[in-house]
C-alpha cells in the first residue's frame, strides 16, 4: 500500500504539471512571427527612423495581437528616403534600384510629403483620413557648440538672417579675430527634393525671407535672400548622417569643425551628442562615446517646421490589410513604444519633449518652438521651382574609366541580360540620362583615363557643352590599364589650382576596377585630404561593378570630405548617378 500511495503521489505530479504547461500554451498566445496564416503587411519608413520601425515591428510580431475576430498581421519594415518614396507611390512602385516590395503603410517623415503627392494629381495613392502622428521632430539649425556661442548663444536668438549676416561680413572673422581660422559660415543641407530636412529648411528659409507671407515666394528680395543662405550650403546630401559621420570621425582628430551648421531634426542631434551619428538605435547599447564638441539644436528665430511624422495607409491596402493597420498604429501609440520613441530623441505627436532631450541637444529647457505656417503643396511646389535657381551651383568634373575591363560583361558569371551586356554599354545612358537633368546654369567638363588621363570637354556651362558633351559619351570606346591613383591626384589639381569659392567644386569619379598604374594608395588620400572646407575639392566617388576597389573609393570621399557610392547591380546604376548628383 505505501508503494501503491508513492506512486499514486508522483502520478498525481505529473498530471498537475501537465495542466499547468497546457493551461500556459493555452493563455499564451503564439508569436505572429511563428504562424502561417498571418496577413502581411509591408511598412516604408523614412530613413531616420527606419532601424527603430523595424525593431518595433520585430516587437509587434512577437507579442501575438489579433484583431477582427482573431485575425493576425506579420509586418515587415523596409526603410527608404521620403522623397524617393514619393516618386515610387506616385508612379505606381516599382522598385527598380532597391527591390523592394510596395507599402501598405507608409511612414515618411512629414505629411508635406503627402501635399506634394496631392500636388501632383496622385494624392488618391493615399487612403483618405485624419493625418496621424507618432511622433515629432523640430527642423534645427544643429550647430558646433563653439560656433554657437560664437554667434551669441545660449543669450542670443539665432536665425537664417545671422547666417546671412556672417557670410555678407566675410565670414566668421566678423565674430571675433580668433574666429577667423573657420574660414566662412559653411552649412550642411539635404537636397529637398529627398530629404525632409532639406524640405523642411528650404521652406523655413522662405519664410524667414517673405516674414511669412509665402505670396512673396517669387519677390526680388526673397529670392536674395534665400540665393544667400543657399550660397553657404557646401554640397547636398541626401541624408544628413553623411554629415554627422564625417563630424563625429573628426570631432577628436581635428581641432576645427568641418561645417559650421547642419539642418536637421532635433532627433539627429540627441543620437549624434550621445555618440550615434549614424542614427542607429542598436550603438546605444554599446556604450558609445559622446563628441568632444557637442551640437546644439538652434531653432531658428524666425520660426522652423515640426516634422510630424504620419502614420499613412496606401491605397493599394486591402481592407483586411487596413484593419491590420490600424492595429498596429494603435500599438505604436501604447506607452511601450511610444517610450522607444523619446528614448531616441523623438518628441511626442503634440511636440513636447523630454528634460533629457532637453539636456542632451543643449536646449537646457524645453521652450516652445516658434511654429511657422505650414505652406499649400502648391506653394512648396512653387518653393521647390525656386529652389532650382537659389541652389549653389556646382562645378563638376566627370571622371570615367575607360580602361579594357568596360568592355567585359556586367557579371561574368551570368548570361541572361543585363548582366551579360557590356559594361560600358550599360553606362552610356545612365550618364547620358544624368546630364539631362543637370541645371543649365550648372559647369560639367568630362575626363577618361585607362593607361593615362585625358581631357575630353572642358569645363563649361551645361546650356553651353551638354550637345557636345552627349556625343562623346556616346562615342566611348574603352581600352588600356587603370591609371586610378595618377587619375585622382590630378583631377584633384587641377580643381583646386580652378577653385571657385562661389560654387560648390567638385569630381565625380568612376571606375570598374582597381588601380595598374603608378602610385600609392597613401599619396592620394594624403593629396585628397581636405583641411579646409572653404577651398578644398569634393570627391563623389562611385565604385561601379562587384571588381571596383570599394575600399579605397570610400577612403577617398571620407578624405575629400564627400560620399562614396556604389552599383553592384545593373538596375542600380541610375540610382547610383541620381544618388551622386542630387549633391550639386
Amino acid at each position: 500500500m505505501r508503494g501503491s500511495g508513492w506512486l499514486s503521489l508522483v502520478f498525481g505530479a505529473l498530471v498537475g504539471t501537465l495542466v499547468i504547461v497546457l493551461l500556459a500554451t493555452t493563455v499564451s498566445a503564439p508569436s505572429n512571427a511563428a504562424r502561417t496564416d498571418c496577413l502581411r503587411l509591408v511598412t516604408s519608413s523614412s530613413t531616420e527612423k527606419g532601424d527603430l520601425i523595424a525593431e518595433l515591428a520585430e516587437r509587434y510580431n512577437k507579442t501575438g495581437r489579433t484583431f477582427d475576430d482573431g485575425r493576425c498581421a506579420k509586418v515587415e519594415a523596409f526603410k527608404k528616403t521620403s522623397g524617393a518614396a514619393l516618386d515610387l507611390i506616385a508612379d505606381g512602385w516599382n522598385d527598380l534600384d532597391e527591390h523592394q516590395p510596395e507599402p501598405q503603410v507608409w511612414l515618411p517623415s512629414s505629411s508635406l510629403w503627402l501635399d506634394l503627392l496631392g500636388q501632383r494629381g496622385k494624392g488618391e495613392r493615399i487612403k483618405p483620413g485624419p493625418k496621424t502622428s507618432l511622433a515629432t521632430s523640430p527642423m534645427v539649425m544643429a550647430m558646433p557648440e563653439p560656433m554657437a556661442v560664437a554667434m551669441g548663444w545660449p543669450g542670443k536668438s539665432i536665425g537664417w538672417s545671422d547666417v546671412l549676416e556672417v557670410n555678407q561680413n566675410g565670414g566668421w572673422g566678423s565674430t571675433g579675430a580668433a574666429n577667423a581660422q573657420w574660414g566662412n559660415f559653411t552649412l550642411g543641407k539635404d537636397n529637398p527634393r529627398r530629404s525632409t530636412s532639406g524640405l523642411a529648411a528650404t521652406i523655413a528659409t522662405y519664410f524667414a525671407a517673405t516674414g511669412g507671407d509665402y505670396d512673396k515666394i517669387g519677390t526680388p528680395d526673397a529670392v536674395r535672400f534665400v540665393r544667400g543662405i543657399e550660397a553657404s550650403v557646401a554640397y547636398y546630401s541626401d541624408d544628413s548622417v553623411a554629415f554627422l559621420k564625417t563630424l563625429y570621425e573628426e570631432d577628436r582628430k581635428k581641432p576645427t569643425p568641418y561645417i559650421s551648421a547642419m539642418a536637421m531634426q532635433e532627433q539627429m542631434v540627441y543620437l549624434y551628442n550621445r555618440g550615434v551619428p549614424t542614427g542607429d538605435p542598436a550603438q546605444l547599447n554599446g556604450n558609445p562615446v559622446a563628441p568632444v564638441r557637442p551640437l546644439v539644436a538652434v531653432p531658428p528665430k524666425e520660426g522652423t517646421m515640426l516634422i510630424d511624422h504620419p502614420f499613412l495607409i496606401t491605397a493599394n491596402a486591402s481592407p483586411e490589410q487596413q484593419a491590420a493597420a490600424n492595429d498596429l498604429y494603435a500599438f505604436l501609440l501604447e506607452p511601450d513604444q511610444q517610450k522607444r520613441f523619446r528614448n531616441l530623441g523623438f518628441r511626442d505627436p503634440g511636440g513636447t519633449g523630454s528634460p533629457e532631450l532637453a539636456e542632451v541637444v543643449r536646449t537646457r529647457e524645453t521652450p516652445g518652438i516658434p511654429k511657422i505656417g505650414v505652406p499649400t503643396g502648391q506653394q512648396i511646389q512653387k518653393m521647390l521651382d525656386g529652389w532650382e535657381y537659389t541652389q549653389r551651383r556646382g562645378r563638376i568634373l566627370l571622371v570615367l574609366d575607360l580602361s579594357g575591363s568596360m568592355n567585359d560583361p556586367f557579371d561574368k558569371n551570368r548570361k541572361d541580360k543585363p548582366y551579360a551586356e557590356r559594361r560600358i554599354d550599360l553606362l552610356k545612358p545612365a550618364i547620358k540620362k544624368q546630364l539631362e537633368y543637370l541645371h543649365p546654369e550648372d559647369e560639367v567638363g568630362l575626363w577618361t583615363f585607362s593607361d593615362g588621363h585625358e581631357e575630353k570637354m572642358p569645363i563649361g556651362k551645361v546650356k553651353n557643352v551638354r550637345g557636345s558633351l552627349l556625343d562623346l559619351v556616346g562615342n566611348l570606346t574603352p581600352k588600356g590599364n587603370t591609371s586610378l591613383y595618377e587619375t585622382v591626384v590630378a583631377a584633384n589639381d587641377k580643381m583646386r589650382r580652378e577653385f571657385d569659392p562661389n560654387l560648390i567644386n567638385a569630381v565625380v569619379f568612376l571606375t570598374d576596377g582597381e588601380n595598374t598604374g603608378a602610385g600609392s594608395r597613401e599619396q592620394v588620400l594624403q593629396a585628397v585630404d581636405a583641411e579646409r572646407l572653404d577651398n578644398s575639392v569634393r570627391i563623389f566617388t562611385m565604385a561601379y561593378g562587384a571588381q571596383a576597389d570599394s575600399r579605397v573609393l570610400d577612403e577617398i570621399a571620407q578624405k575629400s570630405k564627400a560620399r562614396s557610392y556604389q552599383a553592384v547591380d545593373p538596375q542600380g546604376i541610375d540610382k547610383m548617378f541620381v544618388n551622386v548628383f542630387s549633391n550639386f
